[in-house]
């Protein structure tokens, strides 16, 4: 508790410790107890306190050391590069606005071809979905930062070419580099994977990865659901990365 604060904008208010007591509704020996740190301020206490001090509740808060941290913002980068299979992004992005998770979006310019050619959307369409977005040559953007706080980034779905640059750390747009910041700032990578078949360097990228701390997740349609649509077949394996 840092006494001489209070005393201080009491004296520029012109109140008094009684004055404190009487906002509270105890008597001048609790608020000189608190003021001197012998005993805690009670959260309740605050607002009637800055009332009287005439300062924010948060001055209050953190001269009795009790200043609450904001909670951090959840979200998640968000990746779709030019592998077939692009829905899987533009679903994702969906699925996080409905989950509350700030979703922060690059795309390649061969994503935005096989967009035009797998779906009705347009790129402009699905960048708007996005919270921000993100040029795949803007690597001043925040997230080619490790500065940029993530929860981690899903790249739906990831081109053969794209996991390559990422396991060998030679990224050459923002896509690459921001996967290249989640790695060694050891957060979330998840790759869904869209190729076939595999040679022995693909499956050696693959392996590197896992062991840098990556999850390779190949979209892996499921039928044990008895999916209706495809948009059940997507979500189903959205929601074993999320």
């Amino acid at each position: 508790m840092n006494e001489n604060w209070f005393r201080e904008n009491l004296k520029r208010v012109g109140a008094t410790q009684e004055d404190l007591a009487k906002a509270i509704g105890r008597d001048r020996a609790v608020v000189s107890r608190v003021i001197r740190g012998r005993q805690a301020l009670n959260l309740e206490w605050a607002e009637p306190f800055a009332r009287v001090l005439q300062v924010p509740v948060s001055a209050v808060l953190r001269q009795a050391g009790l200043a609450l941290e904001p909670a951090p913002t959840r979200r998640i980068i968000v990746g779709i590069s030019g592998a077939t299979g692009v829905e899987y992004g533009v679903r994702l992005l969906n699925l996080l606005k409905q989950l509350e998770i700030e979703s922060h979006l690059v795309m390649s310019r061969a994503a935005e071809i096989a967009m035009t050619q797998e779906t009705d959307y347009k790129p402009r369409e699905i960048a708007t979905q996005a919270d921000k977005y993100y040029h795949i040559n803007d690597v001043a953007a925040a997230i080619a930062s490790g500065s940029f706080k993530t929860m981690g980034m899903i790249i739906a779905p990831c081109s053969i070419r794209s996991m390559s640059e990422i396991a060998s750390g030679a990224t050459s747009n923002l896509l690459t580099r921001a996967a290249d910041v989640v790695l060694k700032e050891r957060r979330r990578l998840v790759l869904m994977v869209r190729e076939s078949p595999l040679h022995g360097g693909h499956l050696r990228n693959m392996a590197r990865l896992s062991d840098l701390g990556a999850i390779i997740a190949p979209p892996m349609p499921a039928f044990y659901p008895r999916p209706k649509s495809l948009e059940e077949m997507v979500d189903h394996g959205l929601g074993r990365v999320l």
